[in-house]
């Protein structure tokens, strides 16, 4: 999918997709770090707090008035993490040239971009202490509200206990009382370190002149001093001893479950069509066994679904029950699983998955980003495949295939949060 990469400076690359079919163009500026818990909470304030303010438009209001000015553009922060990957920074769409008059859009919106990214309004050497402030109490209410959604929650603790050893069990938002002793000056050198050491990836989807903005991007970093850290690979756990059982109580009215599977699934495998055609057919669609004989049939569960991590070589199944129903719940969702394991997959199913990914994929064409997000992660685990090709895989794959994949899953950890009255 990508048309083309070109390293514009130490561990920066730009990335250019090729598309002439939408209005506006796509650019997104991705600063990748190490999952950590000493850096998740500073990285995860750094998009908030650059976006309040640059040298040239020291507050939001001058910053809106310069998008508008540029036909209305947009420019959002990014802050995600995928498998051992922080990744932060910022998302744009702007408009096409081609649609704008006496103006070089797409110049002037990287030049924002830019001072969002790499000159930020500074106050005595270090960040505005106010803005620092008010997004500290942002990202306390993002946590907060986080907790509350139970459904969310109750994922996050399975990882945190699942995967405590591992990368992928740290939050990338930190916790509440990290937020809380974030100060300006210690967010600023933390940018420093951003800055330097993190590889920083690039993305325009769209339709310009790819070297005049591969230049333009280069002459921004001409003058930043560049000294990239390898991002280590994360440890992928394969062997399961003994099975974990987590039990939470809390004020709640449906119980949370939410089983945790090693799966034995490498990036490097190559093969997560597999996995994609895997879940599908255990609990991704509503054609999955979990919705249509746990949920449907059975009446076990409010929702009941499966969740892959790519990188981390976990499956989830994360469910809302009846408190009552724990113990039956997680037998008949492990049950559907051995159906896999066993090869108890009709035509009807494995004909059903196959139509509803690959028409899925398809309609990544149909975003801009949607079409930057398939290539990025793909990138980062190493795989350089577009949506067609993987259609292709997907309609060649066997139902022994998916069986063999199958076999490899081993229950980890069961996490249970459950209300007082249940006690």
């Amino acid at each position: 999918m990508i048309t083309k990469t070109k390293n514009i400076a130490k561990g920066v690359n730009i990335n250019f997709i090729k598309t002439e079919k939408f209005k506006t163009n796509y650019i997104s500026i991705n600063f990748i770090s190490p999952l950590s818990k000493e850096m998740a909470h500073y990285n995860s304030m750094l998009p908030l707090v650059l976006m309040r303010g640059t040298k040239s438009y020291p507050n939001q209001k001058e910053i809106n008035k310069r998008l508008q000015f540029l036909y209305s553009g947009d420019i959002v922060a990014r802050n995600t993490n995928f498998g051992e990957y922080h990744i932060f920074g910022f998302k744009a769409n702007i408009l096409n040239n081609r649609f704008a008059k006496n103006i070089d859009i797409t110049s002037e919106s990287i030049d924002l971009l830019c001072e969002l990214a790499f000159n930020p309004y500074l106050v005595n050497g270090s960040f505005d202490e106010a803005y620092t402030e008010g997004e500290k109490i942002n990202l306390i209410d993002t946590i907060e509200a986080e907790i509350n959604e139970k459904g969310k929650y109750a994922i996050k603790r399975l990882m945190s206990e699942m995967c405590k050893d591992e990368l992928f069990g740290i939050s990338k938002l930190g916790t509440v009382e990290d937020v809380q002793a974030i100060t300006n000056k210690a967010l600023y050198e933390a940018y420093k370190k951003a800055i330097k050491e993190y590889p920083i990836e690039i993305y325009f989807v769209g339709d310009g002149d790819f070297e005049a903005v591969a230049n333009k991007f280069q002459d921004v970093f001409a003058s930043i001093e560049r000294n990239p850290v390898p991002i280590p690979q994360a440890r992928l756990i394969d062997n399961v001893s003994e099975v974990k059982q987590i039990v939470d109580i809390e004020s709640v009215k449906q119980g949370k479950l939410v089983l945790g599977f090693r799966t034995g699934y490498k990036p490097q495998d190559n093969k997560y069509h597999l996995m994609q055609l895997f879940n599908e057919l255990y609990g991704g669609s509503p054609t999955a066994k979990l919705f249509i004989n746990v949920r449907e049939k059975m009446s076990l569960c409010y929702y009941c679904r499966s969740i892959i991590g790519q990188r981390t070589g976990v499956m989830l199944v994360s469910s809302g029950i009846e408190a009552s129903n724990k113990e039956i719940a997680e037998k008949a969702i492990i049950e559907q699983l051995e159906m896999i394991q066993k090869g108890e997959i009709s035509d009807e199913e494995m004909e059903s998955a196959k139509k509803s990914i690959k028409n899925g994929y398809m309609q990544i064409y149909d975003s801009a980003e949607a079409m930057e997000t398939w290539a990025f992660f793909r990138s980062l685990c190493g795989i350089s495949t577009t949506p067609m090709l993987e259609c292709d895989k997907i309609e060649n794959t066997t139902k022994k295939e998916i069986q063999d994949l199958a076999t490899k899953f081993k229950l980890d950890t069961v996490y249970f949060l459950r209300g007082k009255e249940n006690v």
